[in-house]
């Protein structure tokens, strides 16, 4: 007779539905990063304007935070299924855009598109994978929750690099993409839906408009943890191609596709790091350890070194990966399981519109500077965002 332990509360047949939330997530990530290294190619070949590429970030965030508002509730109200499915559809029109890419207003078309699917896949989705972990899994569920996107864009932008060592029939990868989401999409009836007391449509689409009291003391040191690693994480999603060119260079989409793809991928280790060794230790530790390497690889990137360059953006992302899953679990924990989308919603809203802060400053500097200004812009506005954390760590000591 199957029994459950008092350390499982989740349904049998559960973690199920952590395993097919978490290949959603990473492949929707995959699409949204598998067309960055190409910019300078379609550049060429389609003759796009430069504004149509620097746009394209701009295209992605507006469709990200404009879904992100609500995609917590909104999954409340409809169940996370159908919103893991909203997700992974509009990841396969994204991919139906690139593969017949012919123009600029097709780009950012795919571009936004991409950014709602990635806004339901980190709020809907990473919930989905929270509530289906139970405690015994529960290192797995923050983990994927908090870095699974990172693995989804590394998946993406590495895979374009290597396919592009051997064809340039890109549109072959989105096709690919579109049968692993579709493939997603088929299994998900076949997982348990862990939202029974739904919402109100009503009260669904209110934005977010406050912050829970018994988490204000928590945001400040949560969003300065996810606006710092998201800030410089940023700088190699929208510039690792022309920084690649200007300072390794690098002549083809591979060496651009592992510079963003190590600057991710390792970041799943910080999660079981980050439960080894404690909350508080994860966060003093990891944003020490994420400042010191940012400044190694301006130096490394300064001096052309390519080899430590790659050594040091592997700890760069385990650094962010400690962050970013003591950040999440920091949260989640203060919270009700009734509150699992709510809370992801949030805090990858503040993620995103602080480092989208970044962004665009250091977006208006990028034409007039060095990429390494640029660079070391956004790391000294990462820095101040942390700020306020500390000083909450520091009192709470």
């Amino acid at each position: 007779m199957e029994q459950t332990s008092s350390t499982d509360s989740r349904p049998p047949g559960a973690f199920r539905g952590a395993i097919v939330a978490t290949v959603a997530l990473i492949s929707v990530f995959a699409a949204a990063s598998a067309p960055i290294p190409l910019y300078a190619h379609w550049q060429a070949e389609l003759g796009l304007a430069a504004s149509d590429v620097s746009m394209t970030i701009v295209s992605y965030l507006i469709g990200v935070l404009a879904v992100l508002f609500f995609a917590g509730s909104l999954s409340d109200a409809s169940g996370r299924r159908p919103s893991v499915a909203a997700s992974l559809l509009c990841g396969i029109a994204g991919c139906c855009l690139f593969a017949g890419l012919e123009n600029g207003l097709m780009l950012q078309a795919a571009r936004f598109v991409q950014g709602v699917s990635c806004a339901l896949g980190m709020s809907a989705t990473s919930a989905f994978v929270i509530d289906c972990t139970s405690d015994n899994h529960r290192t797995f569920g923050m983990t994927i929750a908090s870095t699974g996107y990172l693995i989804g864009l590394t998946v993406g932008s590495l895979g374009i690099g290597l396919f592009a060592t051997a064809s340039t029939d890109y549109w072959v990868v989105f096709i690919v993409l579109v049968f692993i989401m579709a493939a997603t999409l088929a299994f998900l009836p076949f997982t348990k839906e862990t939202v029974v007391n739904r919402i109100t449509w009503r009260r669904a689409v209110k934005p977010m408009l406050q912050v829970p009291a018994h988490l204000k003391g928590l945001l400040p040191i949560a969003a300065g943890g996810y606006i710092s690693t998201w800030s410089v994480g940023f700088f190699f999603q929208s510039l690792a191609t022309p920084a690649s060119v200007d300072y390794f260079g690098a002549n083809d989409p591979l060496i651009p596709s592992l510079v963003l793809a190590l600057a991710m991928a390792p970041s799943a280790l910080g999660g079981p790091i980050s439960a080894r060794i404690g909350t508080r230790a994860s966060m003093v530790f990891g944003l020490a350890a994420t400042f010191a390497t940012s400044l190694a690889l301006l130096a490394c990137m300064v001096a052309g070194q390519l080899t430590l360059f790659f050594v040091l953006e592997v700890l760069f992302a385990v650094a962010s990966g400690i962050v970013l899953s003591a950040s999440m679990h920091m949260l989640i924990s203060a919270s009700t399981p009734q509150e699992n989308a709510s809370v992801v919603s949030l805090t990858n809203f503040c993620g995103y519109a602080g480092s989208t802060v970044v962004s665009t400053v250091a977006t208006a500097v990028a034409d007039s500077v060095d990429l390494a200004w640029v660079f070391a812009l956004i790391v000294v506005m990462a820095a101040v965002s942390v700020v306020p954390g500390c000083i909450k760590l520091a009192k709470e000591k």
